[in-house]
């Protein structure tokens, strides 16, 4: 059966995303699960801390640094993504 499209329903959507994008950092936003985009925000600033270690690693000729690096990117893209989605429906449902 189909959920019913509210601006509920779209952050626990959201939420879901961003849980499947990012679990270990999603739960350390767990906190904020009623404000989906302060979540999102939160694993935005974690991830570039990540990518910033990253590009460290790199610089140091660490081996670990470039899969590291491209992880982060990717999530960063999906996190931001995200981010349009959420804009959308609250534009969308007024939320």
């Amino acid at each position: 059966m189909a959920q019913e499209a509210t601006y509920e329903a779209a952050q626990q959507a959201l939420n879901q995303l961003l849980n499947a994008i990012v679990p270990v950092l999603s739960k350390q936003s767990e906190n904020r699960a009623s404000n989906v985009s302060a979540r999102i925000n939160q694993c935005i600033d974690l991830v570039k801390a990540e990518a910033s270690e990253a590009a460290s690693l790199i610089a140091d000729c660490a081996p670990q640094g470039r899969p590291m690096l491209a992880q982060a990117q990717q999530q960063l893209e999906s996190l931001e993504s995200l981010k349009v989605l959420e804009a959308v429906a609250a534009e969308m449902y007024g939320g």
